[in-house]
């Protein structure tokens, strides 16, 4: 017997959750049927798209595959909110919300996506005098009845009406539970401030200023979600791509788009897109992690390392390397014109015109290309005319030869000779063509990207070639290279960008200006969607501190600037410390961020004075955590050195996992890393291994690392010293 929730219409809505999934299945049978699926097969192993025969078959088979995974998705929850709503003037209306819409037999909707107009309702509107936008402009009326409902499979789980009290039950319960392996969607929980950002329309640049734990990454793909849905006359997954910080964060939210129903959007770093884009002619790319290192040094030598790697993310590098990219073609150019032995084939004026305006615009290589073509051609017709010229020669001289010997074994033995010289003379010149389209790569001889690169360097900035001389000398570059070699790619040989018109770029605080500019020159029809938090700028050495640094210079001002002030990650208490942190080195022009009000457990501060006590205390704190029901700990220390080392320290008291710098798949559990590599993530319980006065000096650079550490953990947060506990946590 079905347990009913204790509600007045609690009947009501199970039967109608009953004939939802009656249609449902329904739905899905015929979408089966029609990609020819017998009960039980897979459709990702049985359907072929590549197999169709026309393009048009194959995009009718792409759209039933796609209909018929949003249906099995809406199999397990049908929909989570019940929407009441009389528009003035009209009859009333009743909307069923789910994660994917589903038509009833008559193409009437049966439920309503989230992302549809009407669904504003829910996310923005409270009960009483509301209106949203709808395609034929804005509807006014009256909502009656906003319904919160939890479905699984057939089964009511509970519902209850919604007011303001109810909403903050539903959200605290909602970030109260345990958190998964995998970063999670937020359908069910999107709140106003967030449902402004990802309904922003398609055709802005959006910058969003959000504070730790706001849900810009979440709100971020939810975005690509909503584009998809409200502009899919336009854009298509494959037109979508999400620049990431690194491999391992892309697995965290490798889940999420799929959950949402979207497929087929890239995922990638910058790093990877630049070597498909540039191809095979890019150099080596060396994996370092910057931020490790600044962590390991004194700021003194942190401020004088940070100071190339600033310049080389400046649009001024930008401009300097445009300008002798230009000149580029000049410099490859022979001195003189092309001859071939005493044979003028091109001359230098007509050289010129050719390779710097008739193909100006191949990239430098392909203009070698394309001019080897007429050379060719006219080496080819030179060669002919000397043929010509040495047979008109030969028979001349045979002709006198015939005229002036009699017939005998004389004159025969000298006309083979002046045949044979004709021979030669003949191979002579098609040897000097040979040599001469031999010797063409070294006519035009374009330096490889790296050493094209470092000769800019010494002419622009000694100190900053200085700098990267010493390792791009061995043709591997680092991340801060990235975008100027991707550059001189694209002038010397060309590169191949695919057509991407909206980008999403997470963590875009710790984002040149330089690497913006290069996105948006490759992709020059592409939106952007850009999601950060400059008091997360952990990198900026090389990112931007203010976000004007990018509107006017690289948007022409064309840009849209929203913050996301809440934070519903952490609680009250953690975040109360974390904002203490983060207001020591304030940001001009940036909000403080406000805590949802959802409390827990003080942080624990907790100072020790020998190591043989903190490791003891790291093990009574996790294994607390564990016997509470918390899946996914964190134990993090400042550095990669010191979390090798406590990781042999405890591999054999806890059942940690060691995370390492190249690792690309995340796993919950309880993982030991360096401070490098949690920006992004959270965890329910975070265990701070090492926040004393020696390990976090109180300066701008380790404030901001300790409030991206502090603001980690959904529900527990302890914090160890050893020794006097930094003066950035007093």
């Amino acid at each position: 017997m079905t347990q009913l929730p204790n509600h007045p219409d609690g009947r009501r809505e199970y039967e109608h959750l009953q004939r939802t999934r009656d249609e449902i299945d329904k739905a899905t049978r015929e979408t089966r049927a029609l990609l020819h699926l017998a009960d039980g097969e897979d459709a990702s192993v049985k359907v072929d798209i590549s197999s169709v025969d026309t393009e048009v078959d194959q995009q009718i088979a792409l759209i039933r595959l796609d209909h018929l995974h949003k249906l099995e998705l809406a199999a397990g929850q049908a929909y989570f909110a019940h929407l009441d709503f009389l528009p003035d003037g009209e009859k009333p209306e009743t909307w069923y919300l789910g994660r994917w819409g589903v038509l009833g037999t008559n193409a009437d909707p049966v439920v309503v996506d989230w992302r549809s107009p009407v669904a504003n309702l829910y996310y923005s509107g409270q009960l009483g005098r509301v209106d949203y936008e709808a395609p034929d402009g804005r509807v006014a009326g009256e909502l009656t009845l906003k319904r919160m409902l939890t479905v699984r499979d057939r089964e009511l789980i509970s519902l209850f009406d919604s007011g303001l009290v109810s909403q903050e039950a539903y959200l605290q319960d909602v970030l109260g539970s345990v958190s998964s392996d995998r970063l999670k969607e937020i359908v069910t929980t999107i709140q106003a401030e967030q449902n402004r950002v990802i309904r922003q329309t398609l055709n802005t640049n959006l910058m969003v200023q959000g504070i730790a734990g706001s849900g810009k990454t979440t709100v971020a793909l939810h975005r690509i979600a909503y584009l998809l849905y409200a502009r899919q006359d336009v854009l298509h997954p494959e037109n979508m791509m999400i620049l990431a910080p690194n491999p391992l964060f892309l697995s965290y939210i490798s889940q999420l788009l799929p959950d949402l129903g979207v497929e087929r959007v890239r995922q990638t770093t910058f790093a990877d897109w630049c070597v498909k884009t540039a191809g095979k002619v890019f150099p080596k790319y060396r994996v370092s992690d910057r931020l490790e290192e600044n962590l390991t040094i004194d700021s003194g030598e942190r401020e004088r390392r940070a100071v190339p790697v600033r310049r080389k993310g400046s649009l001024e590098m930008l401009n300097a390397l445009d300008a002798y990219l230009e000149a580029l073609p000049e410099r490859v150019l022979p001195e003189d014109g092309l001859m071939m032995g005493p044979f003028e084939v091109i001359g230098r004026k007509e050289l010129e015109n050719m390779f710097l305006v008739q193909y100006s615009h191949y990239p430098v290589h392909r203009r070698a290309e394309e001019l080897k073509k007429p050379v060719k051609r006219r080496v080819t017709a030179l060669c002919d005319k000397l043929r010509e010229r040495y047979e008109a020669m030969t028979q001349d001289r045979l002709n006198i030869l015939l005229n002036t010997m009699p017939d005998g074994p004389e004159r025969r033995g000298s006309a083979t000779r002046l045949f044979a010289a004709r021979d030669r003379r003949f191979e002579e010149i098609e040897q000097k063509k040979t040599e001469f389209l031999k010797q063409w790569p070294r006519l035009f001889v374009i330096p490889d990207p790296v050493e094209l690169y470092l000769r800019f360097l010494e002419q622009w900035d000694r100190e900053t070639y200085e700098a990267t001389a010493g390792y791009a000398g061995g043709k591997v570059i680092r991340a801060e290279d990235l975008a100027p070699v991707l550059l001189i790619c694209a002038a010397a040989y060309g590169i191949k960008a695919e057509p991407i018109k909206h980008i999403v770029v997470d963590e875009c605080q710790d984002l040149s200006p330089f690497r913006l500019a290069v996105l948006k020159r490759y992709h020059p029809t592409a939106t952007f969607t850009l999601v950060g938090d400059l008091h997360q700028g952990i990198h900026a050495d090389e990112g931007i501190r203010t976000w004007e640094s990018w509107t006017e210079p690289v948007f022409g001002g064309q840009g849209t600037l929203c913050e996301m002030k809440v934070s519903y990650r952490s609680t009250m208490e953690i975040m109360e410390l974390a904002g203490k942190t983060a207001a020591r080195y304030p940001i001009p022009g940036v909000s403080e961020g406000e805590p949802v009000l959802r409390h827990g457990e003080k942080p624990r501060m907790i100072t020790v004075n020998t190591e043989n006590e903190r490791i003891g205390e790291i093990e009574k704190q996790v294994n607390g955590y564990l016997a509470d029901g918390y899946h996914s700990i964190a134990l993090i220390e400042k550095t990669r050195k010191q979390a090798d080392a406590l990781y042999k320290k405890l591999k054999d008291r806890l059942p940690v996992c060691l995370m390492k710098e190249g690792d690309s798949e995340y796993h919950g559990g309880v993982l030991i890393l360096p401070a490098s590599m949690v920006k992004g993530m959270e965890f329910d319980c975070v265990v701070l291994c090492d926040a004393s006065a020696a390990n976090f000096p109180d300066d701008e650079f380790h404030d901001r690392v300790l409030y991206v550490l502090l603001t980690r953990p959904l529900h527990r947060l302890t914090v160890l010293s050893r020794g006097p506990v930094t003066e950035l946590l007093e």
